[in-house]
């Protein structure tokens, strides 16, 4: 599979986990999913893929420090231009919601929560406990979201 830096993909699950085991990047997802998974908006093959590792990482556990950029990431892939790419990475969070509302309620990082929020509002069939947890948990997000 072919990354958007035009090398093959599987260097991004190796670049990913390299980078987890230090700071975070200044500039979110640099070096593994940005100008690879994703290319500004535009989606690559690897962006499904990169989705489900990034999910399935959340659920395990990373630093918290990570987290902030890992939700920037997943609202990346689900937003992108492909639709039918990103309805693909969509489906993948859909099966983790739970990681998303925990971001929400955690308090870690009004961003990550913010994110957290914003792609669950892409979820219809979410709406009454989306906007229950919102008042709850309201100082978890950014100003717009309260």
């Amino acid at each position: 599979m072919t990354c958007g830096c035009r090398r093959s993909a599987e260097h991004i699950p190796r670049d990913f986990l390299r980078s987890l085991d230090g700071p975070p990047p200044e500039d979110l997802g640099e070096g593994w999913a940005d100008n690879h998974a994703v290319v500004q908006s535009n989606l690559m093959r690897p962006a499904v893929a990169t989705a489900c590792m990034v999910m399935a990482a959340l659920a395990a556990g990373v630093p918290d420090e990570h987290r902030h950029q890992l939700m920037w990431v997943l609202h990346a892939l689900v937003h992108g231009e492909q639709d039918d790419i990103a309805e693909a990475c969509l489906d993948v969070v859909r099966g983790g919601t739970w990681i998303l509302y925990e971001e929400i309620c955690s308090g870690r990082s009004i961003e990550a929560a913010s994110y957290a929020y914003e792609m669950l509002e892409l979820f219809p069939e979410e709406d009454a406990r989306l906007k229950s947890v919102q008042r709850v948990a309201r100082e978890n997000l950014s100003y717009d979201l309260r």
